[in-house]
């Protein structure tokens, strides 16, 4: 069993800036300023004139400007995430049939997400894929989706989280005694694990992050999640 941790391949929805507005606090002052960002309670303003931004506390504005503060934070979330993945054998199974035993072992992986923002990133959806490779002995063959899920999402800054995908089957035979096979040899044929995809989408269902062992498994990796035995042993294809 082994336990990788591996760094995020992108990072989505990068801050933009808006021009200066008026912003009226709770006793009536106004100035005028840009948003520079926003950290839990607390936003980061450049007011005009001015090189050094000012943090201030959003309860110190007016109920309009606080909705304003808001509705662009959310709409300026930077979704960043370091992924880790453990592989853990679940089950295995054996059947012997003359000189050759017929092996089916149950993998799973628990993936763990870790918010690298300050603030909490809630309500978000993280579809994954899991590949295998038919090994043939060989530990070439190419990589197939063999199942897929989704899973509910929230994780407050700095946190992590963490869930199990669903099963997937790797069958592997072996040839015993002093058999050979015509062909002369007697190889052992094992499939193999062939990597993980990872899609994390929001409220919107727009894609905000997505992770993969390999990069050139991700056009395998669309549309709808299928689960084991609902056909997504071939590659899938967008819906």
């Amino acid at each position: 069993m082994k336990i990788h941790i591996l760094a995020s391949l992108c990072l989505i929805a990068a801050t933009a800036v808006l021009p200066a507005r008026e912003f009226t606090d709770k006793q009536g002052r106004k100035m005028n300023a840009e948003i520079l960002g926003v950290t839990g309670d607390t936003v980061a303003l450049k007011r005009d004139g001015e090189t050094r931004p000012i943090g201030a506390s959003i309860s110190l504005f007016s109920e309009a400007d606080q909705k304003f503060i808001r509705e662009w934070a959310a709409a300026n979330v930077k979704y960043n995430f370091d992924v880790s993945y453990t592989k853990r054998k679940l089950d295995s199974t054996k059947e012997k049939s003359g000189p050759e035993t017929y092996i089916t072992e149950t993998w799973n992986y628990e993936i763990g997400l870790r918010n690298k923002q300050t603030v909490e990133l809630s309500d978000l959806r993280a579809d994954y894929w899991l590949f295998t490779k038919a090994d043939e002995g060989k530990g070439k063959g190419t990589a197939r989706v063999q199942t897929s899920g989704s899973t509910k999402i929230s994780v407050k800054g700095g946190a992590s989280i963490s869930f199990n995908t669903e099963p997937v089957a790797l069958n592997k035979t072996e040839l015993k005694g002093n058999f050979i096979y015509i062909d002369g040899t007697r190889p052992r044929f094992s499939d193999a694990m062939g990597g993980i995809v990872i899609r994390v989408f929001d409220q919107k269902d727009r894609e905000v992050f997505k992770y993969a062992t390999d990069e050139n498994l991700l056009p395998a990796a669309v549309g709808k999640t299928k689960p084991a035995g609902s056909g997504a042993s071939s590659t899938s294809s967008p819906k």
